[in-house]
């Protein structure tokens, strides 16, 4: 394992960044964020934040390249749920009002179950890689799922492409700090077998 440089932490949020902003500049040329498109947005700029921050990871974590699965195979399981949850959130508001005013609530719901399970789906499957090389690596899902939470009440502060860079920034802080303790564990503390 290479030790630890202090360029880690400054590398991940600006990665995190840049990745999200990625999500950023799709809305912007695809539409506003409404609904069940905050998915798809969601999801193509954790994907690009998540192969800026294996640039991070490669030489730290073995098998760094998965960390880039967990970003997409996380958007895919978030989307399904979250579809599922505002198709039943419509037809629920549908059948006790107006058909359009459930569907515009089903979507909704989609989007706001996605911008809340996001992070800890994504951070489920980082944890599981990271668990397999550090002690304590439990503490990832928890930082993952505020850390997004957190972002996205951030988010707001601009718009466009910068609004989630922001998003992307306040992520990558929250969350590269526990990667930094992670990275900075010395080997009779990682986990059995792991050394």
């Amino acid at each position: 394992m290479v030790p630890v440089n202090w360029w880690v932490l400054p590398w991940w949020i600006l990665a995190s960044a840049a990745g999200y902003a990625v999500g950023g500049a799709i809305e912007s040329a695809a539409g506003p964020l409404e609904g069940v498109t905050v998915i798809g947005y969601v999801t193509a700029g954790g994907a690009a934040a998540a192969v800026l921050q294996w640039l991070a990871l490669r030489r730290h974590v073995a098998r760094a390249g998965h960390w880039i699965g967990t970003a997409i195979v996380g958007g895919a399981v978030v989307a399904v749920v979250s579809i599922l949850a505002g198709v039943l959130a419509g037809l629920a508001a549908g059948a006790v009002g107006d058909a359009e005013a459930g569907r515009a609530f089903g979507e909704d719901v989609a989007g706001v179950s996605a911008a809340i399970l996001y992070g800890i789906a994504v951070g489920m499957l980082q944890g599981r890689l990271l668990r397999r090389h550090f002690a304590r690596a439990g503490r990832w899902v928890l930082v993952s799922a505020v850390g997004w939470i957190v972002a996205g009440l951030t988010a707001g502060v601009t718009e466009g492409v910068a609004g989630w860079a922001v998003l992307g920034a306040v992520y990558g802080a929250l969350t590269g700090g526990v990667l930094v303790a992670l990275l900075r564990q010395t080997p009779d503390e990682t986990p059995a077998g792991e050394e």
